[in-house]
């Protein structure tokens, strides 16, 4: 039997973010979620939720992803200092839910 891999899933961006461990895990889905729940209440950001689920793609994938991903973690939003400047430099999953919040904000002022 195999190790489990494990990675936190961005519903509504269908992105993966791959960890060491289900803790780890874990973790971070509680903290991107409580950021996504602080940033936005539209409908679409609702709709965003991070879960965690075993790594859906291959080992050497996970393997590879666990190095990029940690440094894109490290620009996240809900990873940033309190007092860091909002417009700073973000990953490109950050980048995502910004432009995904940014639509649902604009959808709702179109209403």
């Amino acid at each position: 039997m195999s190790e489990q891999l494990w990675c936190v899933h961005i519903e509504g961006l269908n992105d993966f973010i791959a960890f060491d461990s289900e803790e780890s895990a874990r973790h971070e889905a509680s903290a991107i979620n409580a950021y996504i729940d602080r940033a936005d209440r539209s409908s679409r950001a609702a709709r965003l939720r991070a879960v965690v689920v075993e790594w859906p793609f291959s080992a050497d994938g996970h393997a590879r992803a666990l190095d990029t991903d940690w440094h894109d973690l490290q620009r996240m939003p809900h990873r940033q200092q309190a007092g860091a400047r909002s417009d700073s430099v973000l990953s490109n999953l950050a980048r995502r839910v910004k432009e995904v919040l940014g639509v649902a904000r604009a959808d709702r002022d179109d209403a």
